[in-house]
């Protein structure tokens, strides 16, 4: 434990604003690519709306009093951050570590693995909050959130952001391959996207599927995007809060270790 917090305070002493040219670099590829990418991470969470609203909503009207597709915004805004970050912090980021040898180039440069690190992650949360304001933006032109809390939702998704390009990065730290992510997208992203009450209450899963759900971290971004739509002030937010923190924290670092343990040792 004394190591380990050893390596925290290194990685905390490594860190500086460097971090927003490994940001500006991924931003400026990006221009040249800009439309596909788009169509990725903006339109593909409109067509679960558009989906749901217009199939689905059809035969389920309302939950806990709430109409269908205003139940389901806010998980669509998690889900679709969640997997914006994911793609672009596994797919996208291991390819400038593993294949195009950027990770190694940047390191030539005054910038750490830190820096690198950090810049990743604050690209794949820039991804995330595109795709995630897209929904918003979209569910308050067809009044589908009207809460005053809505303000506090753009803030979320930046934290979702980070929760998980912080998490991907770990995953990608370690990957042998682009093949390696199938495990991570079917085992962990998709069952969060299915069983974290994106479409359907938590509550109506079994007890034992229920106490693996809380310790998902999609599930903790749902429930706290739900609450502020729905205008509901809970300590369960402080919670939620708390969760998100501590992953983003706690694999940022992860992140930071593993990686320069692939690059350096």
């Amino acid at each position: 434990m004394h190591a380990f917090l050893n390596k925290i305070r290194d990685i905390n002493g490594n860190l500086s604003q460097r971090f927003f040219a490994v940001w500006y670099r991924n931003f400026r590829v990006w221009l040249k690519f800009y439309k596909p990418s788009i169509i990725g991470d903006i339109l593909e969470p409109l067509l679960f709306l558009a989906a749901f609203s217009l199939g689905i909503g059809k035969f389920i009207h309302y939950i806990h009093g709430v109409p269908y597709i205003i139940y389901i915004v806010p998980g669509i805004i998690a889900s679709s951050s969640m997997y914006a970050a994911a793609f672009e912090a596994t797919f996208g980021s291991y390819t400038r570590m593993a294949t195009k040898g950027v990770f190694d180039a940047i390191l030539v440069t005054p910038v750490s693995i830190e820096e690198i690190v950090a810049g990743e992650v604050i690209w794949g949360t820039t991804k995330a909050f595109m795709s995630g304001a897209s929904v918003l933006l979209v569910a308050l032109l067809f009044k589908w959130i009207v809460s005053p809390y809505v303000i506090f939702i753009p803030f979320i998704i930046i934290l979702n952001g980070i929760m998980f390009s912080s998490l991907s990065l770990f995953i990608t730290s370690f990957s042998p391959s682009y093949d390696f992510f199938s495990y991570y997208f079917t085992i962990a992203v998709s069952t969060m996207f299915l069983f974290s009450g994106v479409f359907y209450p938590v509550s109506a899963l079994p007890a034992f599927i229920r106490f693996f759900v809380y310790f998902m971290p999609l599930y903790h971004t749902v429930s706290l995007i739900r609450l502020l739509d729905e205008g509901k002030f809970s300590p369960l937010i402080f919670l939620n809060l708390i969760v998100i923190i501590l992953f983003s924290l706690i694999f940022f670092y992860l992140s930071v270790i593993f990686i320069k343990k692939r690059l350096i040792t």
